[in-house]
């Protein structure tokens, strides 16, 4: 018989041993062992699993990874155990370590949406916004309805805020509105994005309708008080900050009182704000804007002892700015004391910086009332050729350049 034929027939004999030791007791006793192997590893990981995420819960993390890993020695086709790793290494700030642990997760199953919101997430800490973007937007497009998917949406909106793509996370977020319209968040950022569009009626109805499903939340509510202000709703406003310093338990914040303020001085109730700013600098005594607030609420009521009193604070507080000493002047000019008036407003002159007249004004209407014309027109002219400010404020050095406004007696 030829060598080719031999080696032929004994390859076929090999291969019908093999085939007939599968199918006698022994093979079928090997096999039954291997997958009765393979049940029992799928046991113990599914344990090493549940017992993994009850100490990520508990925050055990130490004891976390090594169950996981015991997980992922046993049982390596499964995404599962890698997940609950790259969660660990992201509570751990071990982003890199995270960022391929996902990577392995996708690979095995691309289809799992949690691997590329937490990927996003990863990508957001590296400041890799447009690839956080994407890794978010995929997670939705995964996984669009269920109850995890409004944090895939809110990601991606705050990522597009974060990129000031505000129309884009409009774009994206109000179409579903519908099916979110119970989430406080989703409104709240609805409402942000809003205020950063400047649409005021828009911020207010979302910001109000995330206040009423999350209650006391002091932060929307902060937000709403803002919108309220922003959008002319004085009196809304107050009462949503009477509301949220009721629902505080401590010090009330500075900001409170400044955002009451500003009502009542848009209100036109310049004494209920000056009665604020008094409580403000109670809590916040080196609120150098505070100060320059009470100043100048203090000289729309006349209350020259106070305005005096904001000159030397701004003056202690921040020696390099003009309105102490502008405020010093100013109650100096209402006593006439003429000549300290001058002292003071020629130190805020030559700390004004670049385009601000107010002080260069202040001493042309000092010259004006000393009778001196000539002075002030000149002042007066300088600050139009030199400074550039409002429009008002143009319309006045005008009329003074020109001779409108006469000193006393003319």
């Amino acid at each position: 018989m030829p060598t080719s034929k031999i080696l032929t027939l004994g390859s076929s004999l090999l291969l019908l041993a093999c085939s007939a030791c599968s199918t006698t007791p022994r093979g079928r006793g090997m096999q039954n062992r291997i997958e009765s192997q393979q049940r029992i590893d799928g046991h113990k990981a599914h344990l090493d699993l549940e017992q993994a995420h009850r100490a990520y819960t508990n925050g055990m993390f130490d004891k976390a990874m090594k169950l996981a890993e015991q997980a992922r020695r046993r049982i390596p086709s499964d995404p599962r155990s890698y997940m609950l790793l790259a969660r660990i290494c992201l509570e751990q700030g071990r982003l890199e370590s995270c960022d391929r642990l996902l990577g392995e997760v996708i690979s095995l199953d691309p289809a799992i949406p949690d691997a590329h919101y937490l990927r996003g997430i990863v990508f957001q800490r590296w400041s890799r916004d447009p690839q956080a973007l994407e890794a978010y937007l995929t997670a939705l497009e995964l996984d669009p309805d269920s109850r995890h998917s409004v944090h895939y949406l809110l990601a991606a909106g705050e990522t597009l805020v974060d990129m000031q793509r505000f129309e884009e996370a409009r774009s994206l977020l109000l179409p579903r509105i519908g099916f979110h319209e119970n989430n406080a968040a989703m409104h709240h950022l609805l409402g942000t994005i809003s205020v950063l569009v400047d649409d005021d009626r828009s911020a207010i109805r979302h910001l109000r309708q995330a206040h009423l499903i999350g209650g006391d939340d002091q932060i929307i509510m902060a937000d709403l008080a803002r919108a309220q202000l922003d959008g002319a709703h004085f009196r809304e406003c107050l009462r949503t900050l009477e509301e949220l310093q009721s629902s505080m338990t401590g010090a009330i914040p500075s900001w409170l009182y400044e955002l009451r303020a500003r009502c009542y001085l848009e209100m036109g109730s310049p004494r209920d704000a000056r009665s604020t700013y008094v409580q403000l600098l109670r809590v916040d005594p080196d609120n150098i804007q505070a100060w320059i607030d009470y100043g100048a609420t203090a000289h729309e009521i006349g209350d020259l002892g106070r305005l005096d009193t904001c000159g030397d604070r701004l003056i202690s507080l921040a020696p390099g700015r003009i309105e102490g000493f502008l405020f010093k002047g100013v109650a100096a000019l209402e006593s006439m004391d003429l000549a300290s008036a001058r002292a003071w407003f020629t130190r805020s002159n030559q700390l004004a910086p670049s385009g601000q007249a107010i002080p260069l004004l202040a001493l042309a209407q000092l010259e004006m009332l000393d009778g001196n014309v000539e002075e002030a027109r000149r002042l007066c002219i300088k600050a139009i050729r030199e400074r550039n400010d409002s429009t008002s404020t143009r319309r006045y050095v005008d009329a003074i350049a020109s001779g409108s406004l006469e000193g006393p007696g003319e």
